[in-house]
């Protein structure tokens, strides 16, 4: 053994233990008590997304309490688990103790998320004159899985990006804004040679407008040499940046002056104020100007915490195919059999949409209340209680049913708000994928054979004549035109086929006499 693995340095490190955890983040906001004095949250509800580090340890560590911290957790709280995954709040307390808690809340839906697949997507919000319909893009597209700007690219069209060096200002205290504007008294300078250097490439760009006009062809030099021309004075730079700030007065938060401070510190997105420009703020052109300046006219916009799929999902889309190993390839994914928290006929009201939980996430229902009112429940009709009808199910709740209310559902995609809770959209799960689900595929082949046949209509047996359904009288009546076409529509049957059905229609044959007329066709036919 060398000096160094033996040394007192290499000894502490080799049984050291879990000392450092990296710190929690801030607590999400719970809504309190409503008006009606129903609450929508609880203390002891899972928070929308985990706030302390999930530690996990080998078997034969968790056997005899040992977690890597600083003291030996007691086994009869963390033995008799399933999911032996703690958080710590604290390593040790002023009693000498390691408060931790379970966190198989979220470590159990990140889990049942990487079973269903679901892509992480951006949320596409539809701009009012806008018809065509938006494609879904991926968080992790090119142009917006950005944390940095580009070599050379410094200007109002450069990549959406979720990550800036600046802060949120609309989200800052009074105090942390001081203490910010206080620091940024020690970059006068650089302003100066920033503005100084849009400046040169305002009047860049008219040149080349006015040089396009008249055919003038500008090559490399001539560009470099005018640079040097139009570069502004003091005198020039101070009027350039009293006539942005004349103009910021009038444009606020749209102003080309605030477009430059928030490229110069780069600046998260600001939401400009429309009380004041209402007719301009909602057409189509100034929306797609505020995409343009990383503005968004959202009331809840503010720049995402972390990265905008919060590492729950990586995949880029949901155009996958599913291929069984009995049926082959499936039209649509596998269904998740979700619970229905909330009908919308509840005891506290009346809701237009259910809320299924789907995998730890809560969702609605993606069908709305339907136009009867009447509360649909299952002993209303035929299906078996293993069988989910989804009107019924988000209709009432069912307390006569085990398990509660219950129905299959398609997840879809899902996005993270700026709050970073999960927003799922699922669709209500398909006949054909509920079955291949639950192996009882046997109704479809039936179903589909009968179809070959001729339809279930053609080879169901007929009613026994004189009853409602096969009546006796009118066939007299009928036109000799009319007893010819039906004639003609039955003529399809041949064969002994046809000599046992004019059998049946005159009284049943005897078993001996069909095995030997069916005899007598075989050999014809040979």
């Amino acid at each position: 053994m060398s000096k160094a693995s033996s040394s007192p340095t290499a000894r502490l490190l080799q049984s050291s233990r879990l000392f450092s955890l990296p710190r929690p983040l801030p607590q999400p906001h719970i809504e309190n008590i409503t008006s009606t004095g129903v609450y929508r949250a609880s203390d002891s509800a899972t928070l929308p997304y985990p706030t302390h580090q999930a530690i996990a340890t080998t078997a034969s560590s968790q056997s005899r309490g040992d977690w890597g911290l600083k003291r030996a957790l007691p086994k009869k709280a963390t033995q008799d688990t399933s999911t032996p995954h703690i958080r710590v709040s604290a390593q040790d307390t002023p009693e000498h103790i390691t408060d931790f808690g379970s966190a198989a809340d979220h470590t159990q839906t990140q889990a049942k998320w990487n079973e269903m697949g679901i892509p992480i997507l951006v949320k596409t919000k539809a701009t009012r004159g806008e018809n065509e319909k938006q494609v879904p893009q991926s968080v992790f597209e090119t142009h917006l899985d950005n944390t940095t700007l580009q070599d050379g690219q410094s200007d109002i069209n450069s990549k959406q990006r979720w990550k800036f060096n600046g802060p949120w200002i609309a989200g800052m205290q009074e105090g942390d804004f001081d203490l910010y504007t206080q620091q940024l008294a020690s970059r006068k300078g650089e302003w100066k040679q920033f503005l100084r250097s849009q400046v040169v490439e305002q009047r860049l760009s008219e040149r080349r407008r006015m040089a396009q006009e008249t055919g003038e062809i500008l090559s490399l030099q001539d560009i470099a040499r005018l640079r040097d021309e139009l570069l502004p004075n003091d005198a020039e730079l101070e009027e350039a940046e009293k006539k942005m700030r004349d103009a910021y007065s009038q444009d606020g938060l749209s102003s080309e002056l605030t477009a430059l401070i928030a490229q110069f510190l780069d600046l998260p997105a600001v939401r400009p104020d429309t009380s004041d420009h209402q007719p301009a703020m909602e057409t189509r052109e100034f929306q797609r100007l505020m995409s343009q300046l990383n503005f968004n006219s959202s009331k809840e916009s503010t720049p995402p915490s972390t990265h905008p799929s919060a590492g729950l999902s990586y995949l880029r889309t949901d155009a996958v195919m599913e291929n069984h190993p009995i049926h082959g390839p499936q039209a649509h994914r596998s269904p998740i059999l979700s619970r229905v928290v909330r009908p919308r006929n509840a005891v506290n009201g009346t809701d237009h949409q259910a809320k299924l939980g789907v995998g730890g996430i809560v969702t609605n229902d993606p069908i709305t209340a339907q136009l009867s009112t009447r509360p649909a429940t299952r002993g209303l009709n035929n299906s078996s209680p293993t069988e989910y009808d989804p009107n019924a199910m988000a209709s009432t709740l069912d307390p006569d049913l085990e398990g509660g209310n219950k129905m299959w559902v398609h997840p879809r995609h899902a996005y993270i708000d700026q709050d970073g809770r999960i927003r799922l959209t699922v669709d209500r799960g398909r006949d054909e994928a509920i079955a291949v689900k639950r192996d009882d595929v046997q109704h479809i082949h039936d179903a589909r054979a009968a179809a070959t046949r001729g339809g279930l209509a053609a080879r169901s047996s007929p009613a026994p004549p004189g009853t409602r359904d096969n009546p006796n009288f009118g066939f007299s009546t009928r036109r000799p035109q009319q007893q010819q076409q039906t004639q003609r529509k039955a003529g399809g049957v041949q064969g002994f086929d046809q000599e046992l059905g004019r059998q049946g229609q005159e009284g049943q044959m005897e078993d001996g006499a069909a095995m030997a007329k069916i005899r007598e066709l075989m050999d014809q036919r040979r």
